[in-house]
């Protein structure tokens, strides 16, 4: 492994932990702020569905992308930009899952709906991981 593509991989590793830890802060507000005290805003079903399907379509969104630009196999060589660019968004779309999550816990003015949500999200986070990236097609560093 060249020093490059380890810097790269620490680089990586970093961003990757920040969205990961990040997971946990959302939890954090979401229990807070369902516990303040409830007033007119109670959500039906339609937004807990809304929430659901959407984060649903980015969780399946963010399998795809790494299908189509991260996967392991393929002839194709990666550019160490683009290698980060798909990357951050991959994880993005995973992080967003938590999102539907905490915005769904705030209107709701219960936690526990942030659950499934925050699972979810660092399941894909996990399965995202820089360790799972395709760093053996990445370019030979130009001198």
């Amino acid at each position: 492994m060249t020093v490059q593509v380890a810097r790269m991989k620490n680089l990586l590793g970093v961003i990757w932990g920040g969205m990961f830890v990040a997971l946990g802060s959302y939890a954090g507000v979401c229990l807070v702020l369902a516990s303040a005290p409830e007033d007119a805003a109670s959500a039906g079903d339609t937004l807990r569905y809304a929430l659901t399907g959407i984060a649903i379509a980015l969780g399946a969104v963010s399998l795809w992308w790494r299908g189509r630009f991260l996967s392991s196999e393929g002839p194709a060589t990666l550019a160490d930009t683009d290698l980060r660019r798909h990357s951050i968004v991959v994880w993005g779309l995973s992080e967003a899952v938590a999102i539907c999550g905490l915005v769904l816990g705030f209107v709701t003015h219960a936690a526990n709906e942030f659950v499934p949500f925050g699972l979810a999200a660092a399941a894909l986070l996990v399965l995202h991981r820089p360790a799972n990236l395709p760093f053996a097609r990445l370019r030979d560093p130009i001198a």
